[in-house]
């Protein structure tokens, strides 16, 4: 077996849940809480309406459940549908290392195969932990983002086909296996969030968890992978021209890095948290906004590289561009007060007098931001009015950062606007949903989680 594969399926096969302690469990569930309502909150975005349709094709007899609709379907197809909707609001939570990636993505896949095989509210959170552990360890030890030449789906494959082959029974042997098949086939490139974005931006690495679990479906029943799928000659490292070493894992004496997650305060990309919280800061001073002759962002170059660099960002001309763009997300917290969905659904950012404000802001790499960064995402905000006065000001750590937790009661806050005004649940079912999560590990059957998704559901 190829070293790195030995290595990640040895801990993988040996993580028990009566080995997390109780603080990692609690984190477990409030990322799962969250990750939930991202999927409610986009219930009716068109690729999770196109997503729940193709899994609906396959029919009523099948194992899984894709949320919100109540499909019956394949685990593969539910996966994906279920990871459209929950990472297409870029709501989700964000990890930072030598890369950044959105971990709890890998809810997908987790209760897609504890779905399948009735499972329970404890191997979901297992699942969930290990999942984050493999993930997050591969962004804290390779940069794949550096060149944007490799999505984050490129790796994030590797992690859910370890989880999804844990969660099906599957011995070390038959998930080194699924983790070879998935890493030898399964390439994603950088122009997926590169430019004017697609709707793919959203899906991609749902279809990485989709072709996961299919990986560990086929290694379940036989199928064999490529020898040396890491090290070999033609293999991953040879094709995507990164190398990496297996980290340390979490548990015994070192921290599990489902702890350093961040919960995003706002539907955008992890970079522009603690800048739109720095113009929300500023806008009591401002009073109106048509006297702003200038705004000035100093950032961090991963945050300039991903969200303010590119022409597009400027002029964004899809939802997608418009939530990788710092200076639309600044331009609603100045004009609006905040940012929330219904900014994208309303296409504020193809509006002229939106347009013009935006283009009175410049973005740059500051040196304290840039020295601080991936620990501290720091952004610094100078707003210059036409009168002259000028206000400024920094953020450091976001609300949702993992130095700064969100409370239970601003978790509800963010998921209930969700739950029943997006997806449209009854309040008294959002109230039964919620306990759920909050309870999960005394949950005996995921499906009943799942069922709560749905309109009417018991």
């Amino acid at each position: 077996m190829d070293r790195i594969v030995e290595e990640i399926t040895s801990y993988a096969s040996g993580l028990e849940y009566d080995d997390l302690p109780g603080d990692v469990v609690a984190r477990a569930k409030e990322l799962i809480l969250d990750a939930v309502g991202c999927a409610l909150g986009a219930a009716w975005a068109p690729p999770a309406v196109m997503s729940r349709a193709v899994a609906s094709e396959v029919g009523s007899s099948s194992p899984a459940t894709v949320m919100v609709g109540g499909q019956r379907t394949t685990p593969d197809l539910a996966a994906f549908a279920n990871g459209v909707m929950i990472r297409y609001l870029d709501y989700n939570d964000t990890y930072t290392g030598k890369a950044t990636c959105h971990p709890s993505d890998m809810l997908a896949p987790v209760l897609a195969c504890v779905d399948a095989v009735h499972g329970d509210g404890k191997a979901a959170i297992l699942g969930m932990v290990l999942g984050y552990e493999v993930l997050c360890g591969l962004a804290d030890s390779v940069a794949f983002q550096a060149e944007r030449i490799w999505d984050q789906a490129t790796y994030a494959v590797v992690s859910a086909s370890v989880a999804a082959a844990k969660l099906m029974g599957l011995s070390q042997e038959e998930m080194g296996h699924a983790l070879s098949l998935a890493a030898s086939s399964h390439l994603s490139v950088g122009q997926i969030r590169t430019g004017q974005i697609s709707h793919w931006k959203g899906c991609a690495v749902a279809n990485a968890s989709r072709n996961a679990v299919f990986c560990a479906m086929l290694a379940k029943r036989g199928m064999t992978g490529p020898n040396d799928v890491f090290e070999g000659a033609k293999g991953f490292f040879t094709a995507t021209g990164s190398r990496f070493e297996a980290p340390s894992w979490g548990g015994a004496d070192r921290p599990y890095r489902m702890m350093s997650a961040r919960i995003k305060p706002f539907p955008s990309g992890y970079h522009s948290q603690s800048a739109a919280e720095a113009v929300l800061e500023l806008r009591p001073r401002v009073g109106d906004v048509r006297e702003v002759k200038s705004l000035r962002l100093q950032t961090f170059p991963a945050g300039y590289e991903a969200m303010g660099s590119d022409e597009s960002r400027w002029k964004p001309e899809t939802r997608e561009s418009a939530d990788h763009s710092l200076p639309f997300v600044m331009a609603m917290a100045l004009m609006e007060g905040g940012l929330e969905v219904r900014h994208y659904d309303e296409e504020l950012y193809l509006r002229p007098e939106v347009r013009e404000l935006m283009a009175k802001m410049s973005v740059g790499v500051g040196e304290e931001p840039s020295r601080m960064w991936p620990d501290m995402p720091l952004n610094i905000v100078e707003i210059e009015m036409n009168s002259g006065e000028t206000f400024s000001t920094k953020v450091a750590y976001h609300l949702g950062h993992f130095k700064r937790f969100m409370s239970e009661a601003d978790l509800e806050r963010k998921f209930r606007p969700m739950a029943e005004g997006t997806a449209k649940l009854p309040a008294a079912q959002v109230d039964r949903l919620l306990d759920r999560l909050r309870r999960l590990e005394e949950v005996e059957e995921i499906g009943e989680v799942l069922s709560l998704t749905v309109a009417g559901g018991r």
